[in-house]
């Protein structure tokens, strides 16, 4: 695990792909060959959290100071975190690729699904109810609840017919397609659509040439 007193800087996610659960596979950008993993420590999974506004500033500053207190339970946090997003991440690529999600995968979905509803609560305030988790701050495993929920919720909704994994030969980024068509093929045609289009023209060209 990473040293969490640190002060570098914390990575910057990116939360485009329209599921909270899809945000959190995209933290790899490109696999099977998992080049630059966002994840890369206890204090990277909070900072997501916090960025992502699943966290509170004073929740996140909780978490960390506990995964000081406790860094082998921090550890496994992780370990628990990269697991599911891996998971999550397997079955809805074989989903948008039109095949069936791994049972495994499944199986610790609705683990990782039961253990987060069991944190579900109902509050309440001036505009009326809503739902929260419960009050254990200091619980690392926390930081995941709401992407199995995400991930739960996704594949019961209408919506998981509009999942798409991008197109492109370097990015493996999930996303729901929102386009007018519904043939969206990139994650961003500004960068991997174009990156991807002028890949394709420099292979025409060379072929025609020889």
């Amino acid at each position: 695990m990473d040293d969490m007193s640190s002060s570098q800087d914390s990575q910057i996610f990116s939360f485009d792909s329209g599921a909270l659960c899809l945000d959190f596979a995209n933290t790899i950008p490109h696999r099977p060959q998992c080049t630059d993993d966002k994840l890369t420590g206890y204090r990277q999974l909070v900072a997501w959290g916090l960025q992502s506004g699943t966290l509170s500033q004073d929740e996140a500053g909780r978490l960390l100071h506990a995964g000081l207190r406790s860094p082998k339970v921090a550890a496994r946090a992780l370990r628990n975190a990269l697991a599911l997003r891996e998971g999550v991440y397997r079955i809805f690529s074989a989903h948008a690729a039109g095949v069936d999600p791994p049972d495994g995968d499944i199986a610790l979905l609705n683990r990782s699904f039961g253990e987060a509803m069991g944190h579900l609560r109902v509050g309440s305030d001036a505009t009326g109810f809503h739902w929260r988790w419960s009050n254990d701050s200091e619980t690392p495993g926390r930081i995941v609840w709401p992407v199995a929920r995400s991930a739960g919720n996704l594949l019961v909704s209408e919506d998981l017919q509009w999942v798409r994994e991008c197109a492109s030969s370097t990015c493996s980024w999930l996303f729901l397609d929102t386009s007018r068509t519904r043939r969206r093929k990139w994650c961003d045609m500004s960068t991997c659509g174009n990156r991807e289009k002028a890949r394709r023209h420099y292979h025409r060209a060379r072929a025609a040439a020889e």
